[in-house]
C-alpha cells in the first residue's frame, strides 16, 4: 500500500474468546475511510467512512520484521499493563496498613509507567524497522494488522490501541493525523453492556428489607473482615438510603449495583453502585475510612450526581482499580455520571493516557459538527502562559510563550517542571488536572486572526503556522472554569462573597498540601460549575519546604520606604505573606472577606506551621465530600 493511498484496510481477527464488544472495538478502530474536500479540522464534513461488515483472516506476514514488530508490541504494552496492575494491587493494603506515604510513591510511579513503557516500545521497534522510510511505513501498516490478531481479545482493547498510536507517534514523529499508521476511529463508540452476572458489577436485590441489602453489600465487599462494627454501619447506610428513596421514588427501590472493585485513593476506599427502580438509577457511594484502631467503618453515603460528579471530579488525583475491562467500569459510572465526559471518567480511574485519547476524539467529532473557531480565553493576559478556547468545547488550550518579562523569574522548563510537578501530587480538589499533547494540527481557518497573530508573537517554539494550518508543537489542556477576577465581579453580591471565601479555603487546602501556589492573584483561580474554587496557573507554583517565608523588616527611614527596590536583602526564594494584604483587597468583596475570615492567610505565622507541620511527616485528611455527610465517628 503506498503512503499517500486514500484507502485504509480494515483487519480484524476474532481471538479465542473475544467479546463481541471486543470485536465492534477492533472493526472500528481500523475502518475504510475516504477523505472528502478539506482537511481533518475544518468546518465542515471532510470524512465519509463504511464500518467493516467482514472479519477477514490474516495470512502469515511475508516481511519476517512484521511478525517481530507486533510481538515487540504486543509484549511492550502487556509488560506496561501488567505493571500497571502490580502497582494497582498493592493499594488495598496500603490502605487497610495506613501506608500513605508509601500510596502516594505508588501514585507517582504509575502515572509514569504509560510514557516509559511506550519509550521502551519505540527503542526495541526502532531496532527492527527498516532503514528506509517507506519500507518501514509498509511494516508498520502491516504490523498493525498483525497486532490487532493479538490483542483484539483482550478486554482491554482500547488501552492496547491507545499504547500502538503513542508509540507510533513518537517513533514516526506524526504531525496531525496519520490515517495509514494509526488506529483513527473518530467516530461514536459504545460502551459495554453488562448483565451483572459475570461483569464488572454485582446486583443486589431489595425485596423486602433494605438493611438485609446493605448488610450484604458490606459483607460481600473485598474489606468486609475489617468493619470494626458493621451492625453500626448497616443501620447508618441503610437509614440515609431510604430517606433519598422517600424523597425521589416515594420510597420505592427495585435493586442495588455495587461494583465488584474498590475505589482507593489517598487515605479513602470506595464501594461505588446505584440504586435502581424501573429504568432509573441513582448513584450510590460508600466511603470507608480507617479508625484510630485499625478498623474500617462507612464514613458517609453519596447519593446525588453532584456529590459523585465532585468525587470523580478533574480537580482529584487518580483512583487504583483493579479491573477487567476499564471500558466496562467506565460504562457503569456514565449511568451515574450522564454529563461527565468519557475521557475524564477513562482518566479518573487512572488510564490518563486513554482520557487523553477520547478528549482527542471528542474534540475532533466536536469540530467537524460546528463551525465556531478558536479564540483567546476570557480573563487577563498571561505573561506565561497564551491560553486560547473553543467558545463550545469546555476545554482550554495553554502554551507556553518563548519570552517572559524580567519580573518572571522563571524559564519554561521551569513550567513544565511545575506541571509534572501537579500531574504527580495529591490535586486535594483545588489543583486542576492538564493533559499534555504534542503536534496537533488544526485548520487555519479555524483561528481568529488576532490569536494567530498572538501566537506567531509570543509562541514560536510551541506552534507552527502555515497557509492551511496551525500545527501546536507543545500544549496543555485544561477544562475551562469561569476565571474568578471575573466571577467576583459580574456575580450577584451573595455567590460573590461565597466564592471570596471559597478562594480563602483553596488556599488554605493548598497550604495543607505542601504547595504554595506562588501568584496568589484572583485571576489566577477559576470557579467551577459546582462553585469550588480552584487554582489553574502553575508557573509560579512550589513546594511549602522550597520557600523562606519571611517577615518584613521594619524600615528606619522613610527614603528606605520610597525606593524603587527593598532597602533589605532578598533572595530568589524569600516570601513575604504581610504583602498579601496590598492585592488581596479588590474586589472589595476579596478584602472584606479575608478580613473576616481568613486573616490568617496574610500572616508569616500561618504559612510557617504549614510548612512545620508537613515536613514533621503530618499529613492531613481532604475529603471529597463535605465534612456535614460524615458520620461520627463513634
Amino acid at each position: 500500500m503506498s503512503a499517500g493511498s486514500p484507502i485504509v484496510r480494515a483487519w480484524a481477527v476474532r481471538g479465542p474468546g473475544a467479546s463481541d464488544t471486543a470485536m465492534e472495538m477492533a472493526a472500528g478502530a481500523q475502518c475504510r475511510t475516504r477523505r472528502a474536500s478539506g482537511g481533518p479540522w475544518s468546518s465542515g464534513p471532510t470524512r465519509v467512512i463504511w464500518p467493516m461488515t467482514e472479519i477477514e483472516t490474516l495470512v502469515p506476514a511475508a516481511d519476517p520484521a512484521v511478525e517481530r514488530l507486533a510481538l515487540v508490541l504486543h509484549d511492550s504494552f502487556v509488560a506496561y499493563h501488567d505493571a500497571y496492575l502490580e502497582v494497582t494491587h498493592r493499594a488495598a493494603n496500603r490502605f487497610l496498613n495506613r501506608e500513605w506515604d508509601e500510596h502516594q510513591d505508588d501514585n507517582t510511579e504509575r502515572l509514569g509507567l504509560h510514557k516509559k513503557g511506550v519509550w521502551s516500545a519505540v527503542d526495541a521497534t526502532r531496532l527492527i524497522l527498516s532503514d528506509d522510510a517507506e519500507t518501514a511505513r509498509r511494516q508498520w501498516i502491516d504490523a498493525r494488522r498483525r497486532y490487532v490478531a493479538l490483542v483484539g481479545g483482550r478486554m482491554d482493547f482500547e488501552l492496547a490501541e491507545t499504547f500502538y498510536n503513542s508509540v507510533t507517534r513518537r517513533l514516526f514523529e506524526v504531525v496531525g493525523l496519520d490515517i495509514g499508521l494509526e488506529f483513527l476511529w473518530l467516530g461514536p463508540t459504545a460502551l459495554p453492556a453488562d448483565d451483572g452476572t459475570r461483569g464488572e458489577y454485582r446486583n443486589f436485590p431489595v425485596d423486602e428489607s433494605l438493611s438485609e441489602s446493605v448488610r450484604q453489600i458490606l459483607e460481600h465487599s473485598p474489606l468486609a473482615s475489617q468493619f470494626g462494627d458493621i451492625e453500626r454501619d448497616v443501620e447508618r447506610v441503610a437509614t440515609e438510603i431510604q430517606a433519598e428513596l422517600d424523597e425521589i421514588w416515594d420510597g420505592y427501590i427495585d435493586s442495588i449495583d455495587i461494583l465488584r472493585p474498590v475505589f482507593y485513593r489517598n487515605k479513602g476506599a470506595y464501594l461505588v453502585g446505584r440504586l435502581r427502580w424501573l429504568n432509573r438509577v441513582n448513584p450510590v457511594i460508600l466511603p470507608v475510612a480507617v479508625t484510630s484502631d485499625g478498623s474500617l467503618r462507612v464514613d458517609a453515603v453519596l447519593l446525588t450526581e453532584l456529590s459523585a460528579s465532585r468525587l470523580f471530579g478533574y480537580t482529584r488525583s487518580y483512583f487504583h482499580v483493579l479491573c477487567r475491562r476499564p471500558a466496562a467500569v467506565v460504562a457503569f459510572l456514565k449511568s451515574l455520571l450522564p454529563v461527565k465526559p468519557v475521557a475524564e471518567l477513562y482518566t479518573s480511574i487512572g488510564y490518563s493516557a486513554h482520557g487523553k485519547t477520547n478528549l482527542f476524539r471528542a474534540l475532533y467529532r466536536h469540530m467537524e459538527h460546528s463551525n465556531t473557531r478558536f479564540e483567546r480565553a476570557r480573563g487577563a493576559r498571561g505573561m506565561v502562559m497564551a491560553v486560547f478556547t473553543l467558545p463550545s468545547f469546555d476545554v482550554v488550550f495553554k502554551l507556553i510563550k518563548d519570552r517572559f518579562p524580567p519580573s518572571k523569574r522563571t524559564t519554561p522548563e521551569d513550567v513544565q517542571r511545575r506541571y509534572k510537578l501537579v500531574f504527580d501530587r495529591d490535586k486535594v480538589g483545588r489543583l486542576v488536572d492538564a493533559q499534555e499533547f504534542t503536534n496537533l494540527s488544526f485548520d487555519r481557518d479555524r483561528f481568529d486572526e488576532d490569536l494567530i497573530e498572538e501566537l506567531q508573537a509570543d509562541c514560536q517554539r510551541s506552534v507552527t503556522v502555515t497557509e492551511d494550518e496551525v500545527i501546536l508543537h507543545h500544549v496543555y489542556t485544561e477544562r475551562r472554569l469561569y476565571p474568578l477576577d471575573l466571577y467576583l465581579r459580574e456575580m450577584a453580591p451573595d455567590r460573590a462573597r461565597e466564592a471570596a471565601v471559597d478562594y480563602g479555603n483553596a488556599i488554605k487546602d493548598l497550604a495543607s498540601a505542601n504547595i504554595f501556589p506562588g501568584d496568589l492573584f484572583p485571576k489566577n483561580f477559576g470557579v467551577s460549575r459546582h462553585g469550588v474554587v480552584v487554582f489553574y496557573d502553575y508557573d509560579e507554583l512550589s513546594l511549602l519546604s522550597e520557600v523562606n517565608f519571611r517577615k518584613m523588616p521594619v524600615s528606619q527611614s522613610y527614603e528606605d520606604e520610597m525606593l524603587d527596590q527593598p532597602w533589605f536583602p532578598v533572595e530568589p526564594n524569600d516570601v513575604f505573606p504581610e504583602e498579601f494584604r496590598t492585592y488581596l483587597r479588590s474586589p472589595r468583596v476579596v478584602g472584606e472577606v479575608f478580613d473576616e475570615v481568613h486573616p490568617e492567610i496574610c500572616t508569616v505565622e500561618f504559612w510557617q506551621e504549614m510548612k512545620d507541620r508537613h515536613q514533621g511527616g503530618e499529613r492531613p485528611d481532604f475529603f471529597p465530600y463535605p465534612q456535614q455527610y460524615r458520620f461520627p465517628e463513634d
